[in-house]
Protein backbone atom coordinates (compact mmCIF):
# COMPACT_ATOMS: atom_id res chain seq x y z
CA UNK A 1 0.00 0.00 0.00
CA UNK A 2 1.37 3.38 -1.05
CA UNK A 3 1.97 5.93 1.68
CA UNK A 4 0.59 9.33 0.71
CA UNK A 5 2.55 12.13 2.33
CA UNK A 6 0.82 15.32 3.36
CA UNK A 7 1.12 18.27 0.91
CA UNK A 8 3.01 20.29 3.54
CA UNK A 9 5.60 17.53 3.86
CA UNK A 10 6.02 17.22 0.10
CA UNK A 11 6.45 20.98 -0.28
CA UNK A 12 9.04 20.92 2.51
CA UNK A 13 10.91 18.11 0.73
CA UNK A 14 10.72 20.06 -2.52
CA UNK A 15 12.40 23.13 -1.02
CA UNK A 16 14.89 21.19 1.11
CA UNK A 17 16.16 19.13 -1.84
CA UNK A 18 16.41 22.26 -3.98
CA UNK A 19 18.27 24.17 -1.24
CA UNK A 20 20.68 21.28 -0.64
CA UNK A 21 21.50 20.95 -4.34
CA UNK A 22 21.99 24.71 -4.71
CA UNK A 23 24.29 24.81 -1.66
CA UNK A 24 26.56 22.06 -3.01
CA UNK A 25 26.91 23.91 -6.31
CA UNK A 26 24.44 22.18 -8.64
CA UNK A 27 23.28 24.69 -11.31
CA UNK A 28 19.93 26.20 -10.36
CA UNK A 29 18.07 24.85 -13.41
CA UNK A 30 19.17 21.28 -12.65
CA UNK A 31 18.44 21.74 -8.93
CA UNK A 32 14.88 22.80 -9.78
CA UNK A 33 14.38 19.82 -12.10
CA UNK A 34 15.89 17.21 -9.76
CA UNK A 35 13.94 18.42 -6.71
CA UNK A 36 10.72 18.35 -8.75
CA UNK A 37 11.37 14.78 -9.94
CA UNK A 38 12.05 13.67 -6.36
CA UNK A 39 8.67 14.94 -5.17
CA UNK A 40 6.82 13.53 -8.19
CA UNK A 41 8.32 10.08 -7.49
CA UNK A 42 7.40 10.31 -3.79
CA UNK A 43 3.75 11.10 -4.53
CA UNK A 44 1.86 8.00 -5.79
CA UNK A 45 -0.90 10.25 -7.11
CA UNK A 46 1.47 11.65 -9.75
CA UNK A 47 3.27 10.10 -12.69
CA UNK A 48 6.44 11.29 -14.40
CA UNK A 49 4.44 12.63 -17.36
CA UNK A 50 3.67 16.04 -15.78
CA UNK A 51 7.42 16.64 -15.72
CA UNK A 52 7.60 16.42 -19.52
CA UNK A 53 4.24 18.05 -20.18
CA UNK A 54 4.80 21.09 -17.99
CA UNK A 55 8.34 21.68 -19.24
CA UNK A 56 7.06 21.59 -22.82
CA UNK A 57 4.09 23.85 -22.10
CA UNK A 58 6.37 26.36 -20.37
CA UNK A 59 8.41 27.06 -23.50
CA UNK A 60 5.66 26.39 -26.04
CA UNK A 61 4.73 30.06 -25.98
CA UNK A 62 4.55 32.57 -28.82
CA UNK A 63 5.41 35.37 -26.40
CA UNK A 64 8.62 33.62 -25.31
CA UNK A 65 9.85 33.63 -28.90
CA UNK A 66 10.69 37.27 -28.23
CA UNK A 67 13.41 36.20 -25.76
CA UNK A 68 15.94 34.83 -28.30
CA UNK A 69 15.02 37.59 -30.73
CA UNK A 70 15.78 40.43 -28.31
CA UNK A 71 18.88 38.57 -27.20
CA UNK A 72 19.99 38.32 -30.83
CA UNK A 73 19.61 42.09 -31.14
CA UNK A 74 21.86 42.77 -28.15
CA UNK A 75 24.51 40.31 -29.30
CA UNK A 76 24.37 41.75 -32.83
CA UNK A 77 24.99 45.24 -31.45
CA UNK A 78 28.10 44.09 -29.61
CA UNK A 79 29.51 42.05 -32.49
CA UNK A 80 28.82 44.83 -34.99
CA UNK A 81 30.59 47.47 -32.86
CA UNK A 82 27.41 49.53 -32.58
CA UNK A 83 28.13 49.91 -28.85
CA UNK A 84 31.27 51.89 -29.72
CA UNK A 85 29.15 54.38 -31.67
CA UNK A 86 26.71 54.81 -28.78
CA UNK A 87 29.61 55.51 -26.42
CA UNK A 88 30.98 58.12 -28.83
CA UNK A 89 27.58 59.81 -29.04
CA UNK A 90 27.14 59.75 -25.25
CA UNK A 91 30.56 61.32 -24.67
CA UNK A 92 29.53 64.21 -26.91
CA UNK A 93 26.28 64.72 -24.98
CA UNK A 94 27.84 64.62 -21.51
CA UNK A 95 30.59 67.09 -22.40
CA UNK A 96 33.45 68.14 -20.10
CA UNK A 97 31.70 67.51 -16.75
CA UNK A 98 33.67 65.94 -13.93
CA UNK A 99 33.34 62.15 -13.98
CA UNK A 100 32.16 62.28 -17.59
CA UNK A 101 33.09 58.68 -18.44
CA UNK A 102 31.10 57.36 -15.50
CA UNK A 103 28.09 59.38 -16.67
CA UNK A 104 28.66 58.06 -20.21
CA UNK A 105 28.63 54.52 -18.82
CA UNK A 106 25.16 55.07 -17.35
CA UNK A 107 23.77 56.93 -20.37
CA UNK A 108 24.95 54.26 -22.81
CA UNK A 109 23.29 51.59 -20.67
CA UNK A 110 20.01 53.49 -20.92
CA UNK A 111 20.32 53.72 -24.71
CA UNK A 112 21.49 50.12 -25.04
CA UNK A 113 18.57 48.91 -22.90
CA UNK A 114 16.13 50.44 -25.35
CA UNK A 115 17.42 48.09 -28.05
CA UNK A 116 18.52 44.82 -26.49
CA UNK A 117 16.68 44.37 -23.18
CA UNK A 118 19.58 42.22 -21.96
CA UNK A 119 21.65 42.89 -18.85
CA UNK A 120 24.46 40.48 -19.70
CA UNK A 121 24.88 41.91 -23.21
CA UNK A 122 24.99 45.40 -21.71
CA UNK A 123 27.62 44.47 -19.13
CA UNK A 124 29.88 42.61 -21.55
CA UNK A 125 29.56 45.03 -24.46
CA UNK A 126 29.83 48.32 -22.60
CA UNK A 127 32.12 47.09 -19.84
CA UNK A 128 34.74 45.71 -22.22
CA UNK A 129 35.14 49.22 -23.69
CA UNK A 130 34.50 51.63 -20.82
CA UNK A 131 36.13 49.79 -17.90
CA UNK A 132 39.62 49.90 -19.52
CA UNK A 133 39.00 53.51 -20.64
CA UNK A 134 37.96 54.60 -17.14
CA UNK A 135 40.96 52.83 -15.59
CA UNK A 136 43.26 54.57 -18.06
CA UNK A 137 41.87 57.99 -17.12
CA UNK A 138 42.49 57.36 -13.43
CA UNK A 139 39.09 56.35 -12.05
CA UNK A 140 39.19 54.01 -9.02
CA UNK A 141 38.85 50.46 -10.33
CA UNK A 142 36.14 49.67 -7.82
CA UNK A 143 33.94 52.55 -9.04
CA UNK A 144 34.40 51.54 -12.71
CA UNK A 145 33.12 48.05 -11.86
CA UNK A 146 30.27 49.32 -9.67
CA UNK A 147 29.00 51.84 -12.24
CA UNK A 148 29.17 49.31 -15.10
CA UNK A 149 27.39 46.58 -13.15
CA UNK A 150 24.73 48.82 -11.58
CA UNK A 151 23.87 50.67 -14.80
CA UNK A 152 23.46 47.38 -16.71
CA UNK A 153 20.45 46.57 -14.52
CA UNK A 154 18.46 49.04 -16.64
CA UNK A 155 18.71 46.51 -19.50
CA UNK A 156 15.80 44.56 -18.02
CA UNK A 157 13.82 47.59 -16.79
CA UNK A 158 13.74 50.03 -19.70
CA UNK A 159 11.75 48.39 -22.52
CA UNK A 160 12.11 46.10 -24.31
CA UNK A 161 12.86 43.78 -21.41
CA UNK A 162 13.53 40.04 -21.57
CA UNK A 163 12.42 39.55 -17.97
CA UNK A 164 9.15 41.37 -18.61
CA UNK A 165 8.44 39.10 -21.57
CA UNK A 166 8.98 36.03 -19.38
CA UNK A 167 6.95 37.57 -16.54
CA UNK A 168 4.10 38.21 -18.96
CA UNK A 169 4.17 34.57 -20.06
CA UNK A 170 4.20 33.27 -16.47
CA UNK A 171 1.55 35.57 -14.97
CA UNK A 172 -0.51 36.40 -18.11
CA UNK A 173 0.09 40.13 -17.64
CA UNK A 174 0.06 42.52 -20.61
CA UNK A 175 3.53 42.84 -22.15
CA UNK A 176 2.73 46.32 -23.46
CA UNK A 177 1.59 47.40 -20.00
CA UNK A 178 4.78 46.06 -18.42
CA UNK A 179 6.96 47.70 -21.08
CA UNK A 180 5.36 51.12 -20.59
CA UNK A 181 5.33 50.69 -16.82
CA UNK A 182 9.10 50.13 -16.83
CA UNK A 183 10.00 53.37 -18.63
CA UNK A 184 9.78 55.86 -15.75
CA UNK A 185 11.31 53.53 -13.11
CA UNK A 186 14.20 52.75 -15.48
CA UNK A 187 14.84 56.43 -16.19
CA UNK A 188 14.57 57.24 -12.46
CA UNK A 189 17.21 54.64 -11.63
CA UNK A 190 19.46 56.02 -14.37
CA UNK A 191 19.07 59.62 -13.16
CA UNK A 192 19.67 58.72 -9.52
CA UNK A 193 22.80 56.81 -10.55
CA UNK A 194 24.06 59.86 -12.47
CA UNK A 195 23.29 62.08 -9.47
CA UNK A 196 25.29 59.70 -7.26
CA UNK A 197 28.21 59.74 -9.70
CA UNK A 198 28.06 63.54 -9.72
CA UNK A 199 28.37 63.66 -5.92
CA UNK A 200 31.21 61.11 -5.91
CA UNK A 201 32.99 62.93 -8.75
CA UNK A 202 33.00 66.19 -6.83
CA UNK A 203 34.00 64.50 -3.57
CA UNK A 204 36.84 62.38 -5.02
CA UNK A 205 37.87 64.73 -7.83
CA UNK A 206 37.20 62.40 -10.78
CA UNK A 207 38.87 63.41 -14.07
CA UNK A 208 37.19 65.54 -16.71
CA UNK A 209 36.90 64.63 -20.38
CA UNK A 210 37.51 67.25 -23.07
CA UNK A 211 34.40 68.28 -25.00
CA UNK A 212 34.88 67.09 -28.62
CA UNK A 213 33.01 70.07 -30.05
CA UNK A 214 29.60 70.71 -31.62
CA UNK A 215 30.75 69.48 -35.02
CA UNK A 216 31.51 66.10 -33.50
CA UNK A 217 28.20 66.16 -31.63
CA UNK A 218 26.27 66.68 -34.86
CA UNK A 219 28.29 63.99 -36.62
CA UNK A 220 27.53 61.41 -33.92
CA UNK A 221 23.89 62.38 -33.44
CA UNK A 222 22.81 59.75 -35.98
CA UNK A 223 23.96 57.09 -33.52
CA UNK A 224 21.65 58.48 -30.87
CA UNK A 225 18.79 58.69 -33.35
CA UNK A 226 19.43 55.07 -34.28
CA UNK A 227 19.40 54.00 -30.63
CA UNK A 228 16.18 55.87 -29.88
CA UNK A 229 14.56 54.62 -33.08
CA UNK A 230 14.62 50.97 -31.96
CA UNK A 231 12.43 51.34 -28.84
CA UNK A 232 10.14 53.73 -30.71
CA UNK A 233 9.64 51.08 -33.41
CA UNK A 234 9.18 48.24 -30.91
CA UNK A 235 6.97 49.95 -28.34
CA UNK A 236 5.13 52.06 -30.90
CA UNK A 237 4.42 49.01 -33.04
CA UNK A 238 2.97 47.11 -30.07
CA UNK A 239 0.86 50.04 -28.82
CA UNK A 240 -0.38 50.84 -32.32
CA UNK A 241 -1.53 47.27 -32.83
CA UNK A 242 0.89 46.68 -35.71
CA UNK A 243 2.97 44.03 -33.91
CA UNK A 244 2.68 41.45 -31.22
CA UNK A 245 5.70 41.54 -28.84
CA UNK A 246 7.34 38.69 -30.78
CA UNK A 247 6.73 40.37 -34.12
CA UNK A 248 8.09 43.62 -32.67
CA UNK A 249 11.28 41.76 -31.71
CA UNK A 250 11.64 40.58 -35.32
CA UNK A 251 11.11 44.16 -36.53
CA UNK A 252 13.81 45.26 -34.09
CA UNK A 253 16.25 42.73 -35.56
CA UNK A 254 15.61 43.93 -39.12
CA UNK A 255 15.99 47.52 -37.95
CA UNK A 256 19.38 46.79 -36.34
CA UNK A 257 20.53 44.70 -39.32
CA UNK A 258 19.59 47.46 -41.74
CA UNK A 259 21.41 50.21 -39.89
CA UNK A 260 24.42 48.04 -39.04
CA UNK A 261 24.79 47.08 -42.68
CA UNK A 262 23.97 50.37 -44.42
CA UNK A 263 24.98 53.04 -41.91
CA UNK A 264 27.80 51.46 -39.90
CA UNK A 265 28.88 48.86 -42.49
CA UNK A 266 29.99 46.48 -39.76
CA UNK A 267 27.97 43.38 -40.71
CA UNK A 268 29.95 40.41 -42.03
CA UNK A 269 29.14 36.75 -42.49
CA UNK A 270 31.49 35.94 -39.61
CA UNK A 271 29.67 38.46 -37.37
CA UNK A 272 26.28 36.97 -38.17
CA UNK A 273 27.50 33.40 -37.60
CA UNK A 274 29.03 34.39 -34.26
CA UNK A 275 25.87 36.24 -33.26
CA UNK A 276 23.63 33.27 -34.09
CA UNK A 277 25.84 30.87 -32.13
CA UNK A 278 26.03 33.10 -29.04
CA UNK A 279 22.29 33.74 -29.12
CA UNK A 280 21.47 30.01 -29.42
CA UNK A 281 23.83 29.13 -26.56
CA UNK A 282 22.52 31.75 -24.14
CA UNK A 283 18.86 31.28 -25.11
CA UNK A 284 19.00 27.51 -24.63
CA UNK A 285 20.26 28.01 -21.07
CA UNK A 286 17.63 30.64 -20.29
CA UNK A 287 14.68 28.66 -21.68
CA UNK A 288 15.86 25.42 -20.03
CA UNK A 289 15.82 27.34 -16.76
CA UNK A 290 12.26 28.55 -17.47
CA UNK A 291 11.15 24.97 -18.28
CA UNK A 292 12.54 23.52 -15.04
CA UNK A 293 11.25 26.40 -12.95
CA UNK A 294 7.77 25.99 -14.41
CA UNK A 295 7.60 22.39 -13.12
CA UNK A 296 8.72 23.58 -9.71
CA UNK A 297 6.09 26.33 -9.82
CA UNK A 298 3.40 23.88 -10.94
CA UNK A 299 4.11 21.64 -7.96
CA UNK A 300 3.82 24.65 -5.67
CA UNK A 301 0.38 25.37 -7.13
CA UNK A 302 -0.61 21.67 -7.14
CA UNK A 303 0.01 21.41 -3.40
CA UNK A 304 -1.83 24.71 -2.85
CA UNK A 305 1.11 26.49 -1.31
CA UNK A 306 -0.22 29.93 -2.40
CA UNK A 307 -3.41 29.32 -0.41
CA UNK A 308 -1.43 28.16 2.65
CA UNK A 309 0.85 31.15 2.20
CA UNK A 310 -2.12 33.54 2.10
CA UNK A 311 -3.63 32.03 5.25
CA UNK A 312 -0.30 32.16 7.06
CA UNK A 313 0.65 35.72 6.12
CA UNK A 314 -2.78 37.37 5.97
CA UNK A 315 -1.32 40.67 4.71
CA UNK A 316 -4.16 42.75 3.30
CA UNK A 317 -2.49 46.16 3.16
CA UNK A 318 -1.29 46.63 -0.45
CA UNK A 319 1.81 48.65 0.52
CA UNK A 320 2.94 46.14 3.15
CA UNK A 321 2.28 43.24 0.79
CA UNK A 322 4.34 44.81 -2.00
CA UNK A 323 7.14 45.64 0.44
CA UNK A 324 7.15 42.05 1.69
CA UNK A 325 7.05 40.49 -1.80
CA UNK A 326 9.82 42.82 -2.99
CA UNK A 327 11.94 41.87 0.02
CA UNK A 328 11.50 38.18 -0.76
CA UNK A 329 12.45 38.77 -4.40
CA UNK A 330 15.51 40.78 -3.42
CA UNK A 331 16.53 37.86 -1.19
CA UNK A 332 15.95 35.24 -3.91
CA UNK A 333 17.86 37.37 -6.40
CA UNK A 334 21.01 37.19 -4.31
CA UNK A 335 21.45 33.46 -4.94
CA UNK A 336 19.29 32.66 -7.98
CA UNK A 337 18.89 33.89 -11.55
CA UNK A 338 15.86 36.09 -12.11
CA UNK A 339 14.17 33.66 -14.55
CA UNK A 340 13.66 30.71 -12.16
CA UNK A 341 12.99 33.11 -9.29
CA UNK A 342 10.09 34.75 -11.10
CA UNK A 343 8.71 31.36 -12.19
CA UNK A 344 8.60 30.31 -8.54
CA UNK A 345 7.57 33.55 -6.84
CA UNK A 346 5.20 34.97 -9.47
CA UNK A 347 2.51 32.27 -9.11
CA UNK A 348 3.09 32.21 -5.34
CA UNK A 349 2.33 35.89 -4.75
CA UNK A 350 -0.12 36.57 -7.61
CA UNK A 351 -3.28 35.31 -5.80
CA UNK A 352 -2.44 37.46 -2.77
CA UNK A 353 -1.75 40.46 -5.01
CA UNK A 354 -5.10 40.13 -6.77
CA UNK A 355 -6.94 39.72 -3.47
CA UNK A 356 -5.29 42.88 -2.11
CA UNK A 357 -6.46 44.87 -5.17
CA UNK A 358 -2.97 45.59 -6.50
CA UNK A 359 -2.73 46.10 -10.26
CA UNK A 360 -0.86 43.20 -11.94
CA UNK A 361 1.25 45.63 -14.01
CA UNK A 362 2.28 47.49 -10.85
CA UNK A 363 3.21 44.22 -9.15
CA UNK A 364 5.00 42.95 -12.26
CA UNK A 365 7.22 46.00 -12.76
CA UNK A 366 8.11 46.23 -9.05
CA UNK A 367 8.95 42.52 -9.05
CA UNK A 368 11.12 42.71 -12.18
CA UNK A 369 13.09 45.66 -10.76
CA UNK A 370 13.59 43.83 -7.45
CA UNK A 371 14.74 40.64 -9.18
CA UNK A 372 16.98 42.60 -11.55
CA UNK A 373 19.01 43.85 -8.58
CA UNK A 374 20.10 40.24 -8.08
CA UNK A 375 22.47 40.81 -11.00
CA UNK A 376 24.64 43.00 -8.75
CA UNK A 377 24.28 41.24 -5.37
CA UNK A 378 26.55 38.33 -4.39
CA UNK A 379 26.74 35.41 -4.33
CA UNK A 380 24.91 35.34 -7.69
CA UNK A 381 25.62 38.88 -8.96
CA UNK A 382 26.31 37.93 -12.58
CA UNK A 383 26.74 41.50 -13.85
CA UNK A 384 29.04 42.34 -10.96
CA UNK A 385 31.03 39.17 -11.67
CA UNK A 386 31.39 39.98 -15.40
CA UNK A 387 32.44 43.57 -14.67
CA UNK A 388 34.98 42.40 -12.09
CA UNK A 389 36.45 39.88 -14.53
CA UNK A 390 36.86 42.59 -17.18
CA UNK A 391 38.54 44.89 -14.64
CA UNK A 392 40.74 42.07 -13.32
CA UNK A 393 39.80 42.45 -9.64
CA UNK A 394 37.97 40.22 -7.13
CA UNK A 395 34.25 40.93 -6.90
CA UNK A 396 34.58 41.79 -3.20
CA UNK A 397 36.79 44.83 -3.94
CA UNK A 398 33.92 46.60 -5.71
CA UNK A 399 31.21 45.45 -3.31
CA UNK A 400 31.11 48.60 -1.16
CA UNK A 401 30.57 50.94 -4.11
CA UNK A 402 28.11 48.55 -5.74
CA UNK A 403 26.00 48.39 -2.57
CA UNK A 404 25.73 52.20 -2.69
CA UNK A 405 24.01 51.96 -6.09
CA UNK A 406 22.00 48.97 -4.85
CA UNK A 407 20.68 51.03 -1.93
CA UNK A 408 19.66 53.87 -4.23
CA UNK A 409 17.76 51.43 -6.47
CA UNK A 410 15.98 50.02 -3.40
CA UNK A 411 14.82 53.56 -2.58
CA UNK A 412 13.39 53.79 -6.11
CA UNK A 413 11.52 50.51 -5.53
CA UNK A 414 10.05 51.90 -2.30
CA UNK A 415 8.95 55.04 -4.18
CA UNK A 416 7.33 52.84 -6.85
CA UNK A 417 5.40 51.01 -4.14
CA UNK A 418 4.30 54.15 -2.30
CA UNK A 419 3.41 56.03 -5.50
CA UNK A 420 1.88 53.55 -8.00
CA UNK A 421 1.58 56.25 -10.68
CA UNK A 422 5.35 56.04 -11.19
CA UNK A 423 4.58 52.68 -12.80
CA UNK A 424 0.97 53.04 -13.93
CA UNK A 425 0.94 56.69 -15.00
CA UNK A 426 2.46 56.24 -18.46
CA UNK A 427 0.41 53.12 -19.39
CA UNK A 428 -2.79 54.87 -18.28
CA UNK A 429 -1.89 57.94 -20.32
CA UNK A 430 -0.74 56.26 -23.54
CA UNK A 431 -2.42 52.84 -23.63
CA UNK A 432 -5.15 52.31 -21.04
CA UNK A 433 -6.49 49.38 -23.09
CA UNK A 434 -3.44 47.33 -22.08
CA UNK A 435 -4.17 47.71 -18.36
Amino acid sequence: MDIILQPQVLVLILFLVFALLAIIGVPVAFALGISSICVILLDPRLTIWPFFQRSFYAIDSFVLLAVPLFMFTGTLMNNSKVTDKLIEFSRCIIGPVRGALAHVNILVSMLFAGISGSTNADTAGIGSILIPAMKKEGYPVSITVAVTAASSVMGVIIPPSLLMVVWSSITETSVAGLFLGGVIPGVLIGLTQMLTVGVLAKKDNYPRTAFPGFKKLLATSKHGIFALGAPVLIIGGILGGFFTPTEAAVAGIFYCLLFSALVYRQITVANLAKTCWETARITSLALFCVAMASIFGWLISYYRLPRMFMEFLAIENPVLLLLFSSGVMLLFGTFMDALPAMAILGPLFLPMIKQAGIHPVHFGVVSVVALALGFITPPYGLSLLISSKIAGIPMTKALKETMLFFGIAVLVIIAMILFPEIVLGLPRLLAPKFL
